[in-house]
């Protein structure tokens, strides 16, 4: 019976079906409409029966039957299916009011299941849509910033669920964040901004709980928009470039397709189920067997670089021939592409994946390791022209046997990955993400065996180009670390070798760091490679430096006369330079010498541009920089491991301005000799603290600096002393207590000379045991520093040795002799301003011919006057990288003496 015959029968049977048909009809309808056309359709059947309806839907569905009804019975299951689809199709006429068809009916009977990927996405759209309402509303009647705010925290909360997902997936896309997201972050912080902005001119202000849920918004944003700023910023520059990335690095995992392709043979009675094929990406089948390796390396090379490639599939493709590859030749085929794929992977995005990372830095370690291990075969950039569909053995010719090379770039890979693991550095942030910064920093040592190992294999191959450019990659590592530091990657790079040896530098062998980098920087200084030698004299110099040689980093400097050239050399040769430079006038301090440490930093120090001189951070000057150049400085930025502490060389630097400005400011006569001051950045501070009515406890490095300044020059050496030695940021040298007693020393005899120019006019003797007394000095060094000043006419007074006091001699100069001594003086600088305008017109940069005899005369001349060398110029726009750090004075005397 059908079911409309069900409905119109008696019994209690037939009235519980019915009723229960009732409600299910109601429950899909939900309608009166729907109610009053089921009491029409009962009262239909009790007139006329329901013969009517099962004849019309009969012949109705004979016209839909599929195969299923032709393998069933005729008589029996025809009339069974005829009742179902009658059962359907009238339900259908009365939920809807008119027919449809059985395809349709099933589509809306089905139920849409989401996995938690694709609700979370849904979450985040929802939050994204209202929040564009509350946003357009914000300027209307309603203020919705209460919903914005109370929406972004659940964006927020959806896209921390998002990268913990990422973490786990298979292959993480990192920095991969939806560009609906970005956009929503630009778009509301553009709208908070202008309705700040709006409402600090407002007549009547907004009211309390939208200003809170607004002051919210803004500081949430703040705090995201600093740390997604790397992907903001990628975002910002091509919107449409980085959706086109997210979308091909976020496609789902393709599974192979695995088909069974029915063969003409009939099955073999070991249990021959046919051939199963791989279907990859478009129907393409992939051959992924020893026989097939090549074509599908074929297929793979041609469809790279091609816009919409799956990078990721690439990768499986590759790795799934790496493992069924069987011979050499294949394996070092497969490895030549695998690397590449994984180094092009994510190129819109600030660097690869981590994990990707680790796997293609140890799949390099396995190529270089099979190379080594089958001499008959060799990787080169330059090869004779061979069939690559076709695996190759070595052959044996005339009775010599024959090498297989293969076209690819061993040292083009290496310096990819070299640069991909800098590129992570760069772009996790060690002081937010301290733990995550470390685990990244420990791949160095194994990376660095992975480069040793392949400068054992450039050398026996006699690839001298590429054996410079892996020395030079070993110096980038280790010419900045510290000695334990360089012990511990020699260690793991002799265990990684292991019984390979390098001529260059035998692994058996035990040296110092020091010994190694001389090693390196030695075998650099003999190829012909300019910027490669140039580079490796730069490491030399950071390293001498850093372990306080300040003598032998000297040397090598001007023996170089990089600072005649550096003007013209590239933008990372001139940071090298700068970088050089600073680790050499920290070393100068380190040893005592002031002079030459207040000389050396006095360039950089003289502008407000250390960090972007020493490429530890982007500087905004108003907004000056595009787009494209400010990527372009973020690319050249180091890592935070390599930062040079800016605090420590602005307090070695103040320091040495102190010991030596405070004892020529007590000896100026008139005010013109006062302003003229070599070190205008240190003036400046002790003119801001002397207007300053009250001066607090110092806090800073520089507060310390200027306090001893003012206690030194009021004859206090023992506040001055206290408070220099008290600096923090001394701990962070090596031979902190030999710098400490140094420095202590030198306060005593500034305070010395200081005291003698000041009160000289005041006395007619003075005795040296006296002077010995009040400033803790011995009296042969008091002696040696009296008559070092009187030598240079820096005191007009005489010495009995036999009474052991000074007498000074009163000259009173004209009125004539002071206007000819200031005449003098402006000639001087006349002559000095002159100089540096034709070394500007003629590119020098103050290092010109006559350099040397400039120098020769440019230390501590005769009088009070000092001339400090001559200085150069910043390049390019004002934000150029090197410096002439005044060595044309200070080293070029010491040169010309030698």
């Amino acid at each position: 019976m059908s079911f409309f015959a069900k409905l119109g029968s008696s019994g209690s049977d037939t009235s519980d079906s019915g009723s229960d048909s009732e409600e299910s009809i109601r429950s899909g309808s939900e309608g009166e409409e729907q109610d009053r056309k089921l009491a029409a359709a009962k009262k239909e059947k009790k007139k006329h029966g329901a013969s009517m309806f099962l004849k019309s839907d009969a012949e109705d569905s004979d016209d839909s039957s599929d195969e299923e009804e032709e393998e069933m019975s005729e008589d029996e299951d025809e009339d069974d299916d005829d009742d179902d689809d009658d059962r359907g199709n009238l339900a259908n006429q009365f939920l809807k009011g008119a027919a449809s068809s059985e395809e349709e009916s099933e589509e809306e009977d089905k139920t849409v299941v989401l996995s938690a990927k694709d609700k979370r996405f849904a979450e985040m759209e929802t939050s994204i849509s209202k929040i564009q309402n509350a946003i357009k509303n914000a300027d209307g009647a309603r203020n919705d910033w209460v919903l914005a705010a109370s929406e972004l925290d659940k964006l927020i909360r959806f896209i921390t669920r998002h990268q913990t997902s990422m973490i786990s997936s298979p292959i993480p896309p990192a920095g991969h964040f939806p560009p609906a997201f970005l956009a929503c972050l630009v778009e509301l912080n553009d709208a908070v901004n202008e309705t700040i902005t709006a409402e600090k001119t407002a007549s009547k202000k907004m009211p309390v709980p939208k200003a809170k849920a607004l002051s919210a918004i803004r500081q949430t944003l703040k705090k995201k928009m600093k740390e997604f700023e790397i992907v903001l910023t990628t975002y910002q520059e091509d919107p449409t470039a980085y959706a086109s990335a997210y979308d091909v690095a976020n496609v789902a995992p393709a599974v192979p397709k695995v088909s069974r392709k029915t063969t003409a043979t009939a099955p073999t009675e070991e249990g021959d189920e046919g051939d199963f094929q791989t279907i990859g990406k478009g129907g393409k089948t992939l051959n992924l067997t020893p026989e097939g390796v090549f074509k599908t390396l074929k297929d793979i090379a041609e469809q790279r670089g091609k816009k919409n490639t799956d990078r990721a599939e690439t990768i499986r493709i590759l790795t799934k021939l790496l493992e069924v590859s069987v011979t050499t030749y294949q394996k070092i085929r497969v490895y030549l592409s695998l690397l590449p794929a994984r180094l092009d992977y994510s190129q819109h995005l600030p660097s690869i994946p981590h994990d990707s990372w680790i796997s293609c830095r140890q799949e390099y370690d396995d190529l270089i390791s099979l190379l080594l291990k089958e001499s008959d075969y060799m990787v080169a950039e330059v090869v004779p022209e061979y069939d690559d569909m076709v695996d190759r053995e070595p052959e044996e010719v005339d009775g010599q046997k024959q090498r297989v090379i293969v076209a690819g770039s061993l040292i083009g890979t290496l310096e990819g990955l070299d640069n991909e693991f800098t590129k992570t550095l760069q772009h996790t942030d060690a002081q937010e993400k301290g733990a995550e910064y470390i685990e990244r920093l420990k791949e160095e040592a194994p990376l660095y065996a992975t480069i040793c190992k392949a400068q054992v294999l450039f050398e026996r191959e006699n690839m001298s180009d590429q054996t410079a450019r892996a020395v030079m990659r070993r110096l980038e590592h280790v010419h900045a670390k510290p000695d334990i530091i360089i012990d511990h990657f020699e260690q793991r790079a002799i265990s990684a070798i292991g019984s390979y040896t390098s001529s260059l530098t035998p692994f058996t062998d035990k040296r110092s760091p020091a010994a190694l980098i001389h090693t390196l920087c030695v075998y650099i200084y003999s190829i012909e490679s300019t910027l490669l030698r140039t580079r490796a004299i730069l490491f030399h110099i950071f390293n001498r430096g850093m372990h306080g040689e300040y003598h032998q980093a000297r040397d090598l400097l001007l023996m170089s006369h990089i600072q005649d050239t550096v003007q013209q050399a590239d933008v990372t040769t001139q940071i090298l330079y700068n970088r050089a430079v600073m680790q050499l006038g920290l070393a100068a301090f380190r040893q005592g010498l002031v002079e030459e440490c207040r000389t050396i930093l006095q360039e950089i120090f003289s502008t407000q541009k250390q960090k972007e001189l020493l490429a530890q951070a982007v500087q905004r000057y108003n907004n000056l920089l595009t787009p494209d150049q400010e990527s372009k400085e973020k690319r050249r930025l180091l890592p935070f491991h390599l930062h040079l502490n800016l605090e420590l060389l602005e307090a070695a630097y103040l320091t040495s301005c102190m010991l030596i400005e405070i004892p020529l400011l007590a000896n100026a006569q008139t005010e013109e000799q006062r302003r003229r001051v070599a070190s205008k950045t240190f003036k400046r501070h002790l003119d801001m603290a002397e207007r300053q009515a009250f001066m607090g406890p110092p806090e800073h490095t520089r507060d310390h600096v200027v306090k001893a300044a003012k206690a030194l020059e009021a004859g206090d050496w023992e506040r001055a002393k206290e408070l220099i030695l008290s600096i923090k940021v001394w701990s962070l040298l090596d031979n902190v207590d030999e710098v400490k007693a140094t420095l202590a020393i030198k306060v005593q005899e500034e305070a010395l000379r200081t005291y003698l120019f000041t009160y000289s006019a005041h006395y007619a003797s003075l005795s040296l045991s006296a002077l010995a007394t009040t400033f803790d000095l011995p009296l042969a060094r008091v002696q040696t520093i009296v008559s070092r000043m009187i030598y240079n006419d820096e005191l007009q007074a005489s010495l009995d040795a036999i009474d052991s006091v000074i007498v000074f001699q009163r000259i009173e100069t004209t009125e004539v002799q002071k206007l000819a001594q200031q005449l003098a003086d402006r000639a001087v600088a006349m002559l000095e301003t002159n100089e540096k305008t034709l070394d500007q017109k003629l590119g020098q940069g103050g290092q010109g011919v006559d350099r040397e005899s400039r120098g020769a005369t440019g230390g501590e001349g005769k009088g009070t006057e000092r001339r400090q060398g001559q200085r150069g110029t910043y390049r390019g726009r004002g934000r150029g990288r090197g410096f002439q750090s005044g060595l044309g004075g200070a080293m070029g005397q010491r040169r010309v003496a030698a």
